[in-house]
This record gives C-alpha cells, sequence and structure tokens, in this order.
C-alpha cells in the first residue's frame, strides 16, 4: 500500500487572532495556542501514522509553517527515543498560502470576505478569481503540485507530512482530486487539521481523498 500526503495546516498565529490577511513569508508567529495546537497533533499524527518508519516532514517556509514543523517533528523524536531536533524537516518554496497581493495586511470581516471570494473562484476553477496583484488557481498549482508530485517517490515507502497554509492546501486538494467544491468551500480547515490525500499511481486530479480534517470522507 502507498503512503500518504498529510497536507497540515499550521497553528493559530496572531494574525489570525487579529483576522488580518497573511499569505506573504516569513508572515506572523504561533500563539501560545498555536504552540499547544501544534504540539497536540504532533501526538496525534504519531498515532496516525506509526514510527516504523516514521514520516518525512515538508514545511513551507512561513515561519508558522516552520514553527508547526517543529513540534510535529519533536513529537516524533520523542516517540522514537531520539534527542530533541534529531528528526528532519525539509523547508520548500512553493507551498506558501495563496496570495493577498495589495490586500495582504488587511484586517476584518470585508478583507476576509473579499478573500472568501476568490477563494470561491479558485476552488470553481476560475481563471479571472485573483485579488488585486495575486494569484489565480493555476499560478498556485503551477508552484504547488510540483512538490507534491516530488514526494512521491518517498510515499512508496512512508507517509508524508506537509505543513502548509489553509486556503492553498483547500484549494489544491480540491483540484487534486475529484471532490465537490462545494463540500471544500464548506468544509472549513481549522489550525492543525489535516487533509489526507492517496496519490497512488493515478494523475494529479485523480488522486484520492481520504480525510477531510476531523471527517473520514471517502470520495
Amino acid at each position: 500500500m502507498t503512503g500518504r500526503l498529510i497536507l497540515l495546516r499550521h497553528g493559530q498565529t496572531y494574525n489570525n487572532q487579529r483576522r488580518t490577511l497573511d499569505t506573504r513569508p516569513p508572515g506572523a508567529e504561533l500563539t501560545d495556542l498555536g504552540r499547544s495546537q501544534a504540539a497536540a497533533v504532533g501526538e496525534d499524527l504519531v498515532g496516525l501514522t506509526g514510527i516504523a518508519p516514521a514520516p518525512y516532514i515538508v514545511s513551507s517556509i512561513a515561519i508558522r509553517a516552520q514553527q508547526t514543523a517543529v513540534a510535529i517533528a519533536a513529537a516524533y523524536d520523542v516517540a522514537l527515543g531520539l534527542a530533541q531536533g534529531s528528526t528532519p524537516i525539509d523547508v520548500r518554496t512553493g507551498i506558501h498560502e495563496i496570495f493577498a497581493g495589495t490586500m495582504e495586511g488587511q484586517q476584518g470581516e470585508e478583507a476576509a470576505a473579499t478573500y472568501t471570494q476568490a477563494f470561491h473562484g479558485w476552488l470553481y476553477g476560475d481563471e479571472k478569481a485573483r485579488l488585486p496583484e495575486g494569484e489565480n488557481y493555476l499560478e498556485v498549482l503551477a508552484r504547488y503540485q510540483p512538490v507534491l508530485e516530488s514526494l512521491i517517490p518517498v510515499l512508496a515507502e512512508r507517509d508524508c507530512i506537509v505543513v502548509s497554509h489553509g486556503a492553498a492546501i483547500r484549494t489544491v486538494s480540491t483540484h487534486a482530486t475529484d471532490v465537490d467544491p462545494d463540500f471544500a468551500f464548506g468544509a472549513y480547515l481549522p489550525n492543525c487539521r489535516f487533509v489526507i490525500l492517496r496519490p497512488g499511481e493515478a494523475p494529479f486530479g485523480q488522486w484520492t481523498l481520504e480525510r477531510w480534517a476531523d471527517t473520514d470522507q471517502q470520495i
């Protein structure tokens, strides 16, 4: 059986608290709650993946993703009886959040609603959907998809945990599988929750969605 891609959203950040659009790396750090979320999901993932072999951990270049990945790696260090910092983390470009363009740093309900409207278009494959000077879904896939596909050889031996960002994970997962965009739009991905994809030998677009957040979802 081939391994799984576990696409995990980072823990809560200070900009999450402030409802500030924060899409350009390096971005905000984790709050105390975010650090606790990261530690807890690390323990959850150890139980999910096991340690024989331990999964391959990949992180976005954003600070919040790297901090989350460090906490997850620490959980595997404990489970494996290794010294702290022994489990490696592969930091990759290309899997950061979908860029908000000139709206970067804006706060409040109106900014969130505008981003959500664009997000709807990304899920549905609307090439015109983007924020001013931001990205459309094709540009996101062009940078994100190659990173996931580069991990497929690793899946022959173990799972991969990819620490990334909410809108990007939901958009890429929708286009990687045949999941209904309506489902993806309504199925929020909280901090430190994850989507599980199983590529197998299928091409991108025909991968299997195994789990979405805390609901088992087989498509």
